[in-house]
């Protein structure tokens, strides 16, 4: 019952380890290769995109759009606009509360008005209104989030406001 204890020399030791060294060259190289041809793609979702038809949508603010596009469609007695679900204080999400008929940030407390003024916390700004048009062919909403109506605001006591008559201009308003 003899245990033959094979030992390994320096030699054997370096020779494995370059193998593995050479494998490890090589695989890295022929992934490397393999990965050139799979684009490095960021999907995103689209800048301009349909909503439906104004008919779509009743008197008042929808939230409909609010999660997957960050945009609330409003439409009243004159027409339809979206004002885009971004705090112009640090870019958190606000949200609509229709008991109070105010928009608040939950991160920081700025307030906002349904047209989109200030009423009260830190945001600099009143919220940006998106572009809208008409499709010529369906008939539905056309949205363009890259196009923002951004109008300098007047500071009063009540807070940070744009008249609406400067604010119900095309593309940032649809007559309806």
């Amino acid at each position: 019952m003899g245990v033959s204890k094979k030992s390994i020399t320096r030699r054997d030791f370096f020779s494995v380890l370059g193998w593995l060294g050479l494998v490890a060259t090589f695989g890295g190289s022929i992934f490397g290769a393999f990965r050139y041809f799979l684009p490095n793609v960021l999907y995103e979702k689209p800048s301009v995109f349909k909503i439906g038809r104004p008919s779509d949508y009743p008197i008042g603010i929808s939230e409909k759009w609010k999660r997957e596009q960050q945009l609330w469609v409003i439409k009243n007695e004159k027409g339809i606009y979206a004002m885009i679900s971004i705090c112009r204080h640090l870019g958190c999400t606000p949200n609509w509360f229709e008991d109070r008929k105010l928009i608040v940030c939950p991160c920081h407390g700025s307030i906002y008005d349904i047209n989109g003024n200030v009423l009260g916390g830190p945001a600099p700004r009143t919220l940006w209104r998106a572009a809208l048009s008409l499709d010529p062919i369906d008939g539905q909403i056309v949205v363009d989030f890259n196009r923002r109506q951004d109008i300098e605001p007047k500071s009063t006591e009540g807070g940070l406001f744009v008249d609406e008559s400067l604010r119900e201009v095309e593309p940032f308003f649809l007559k309806v």
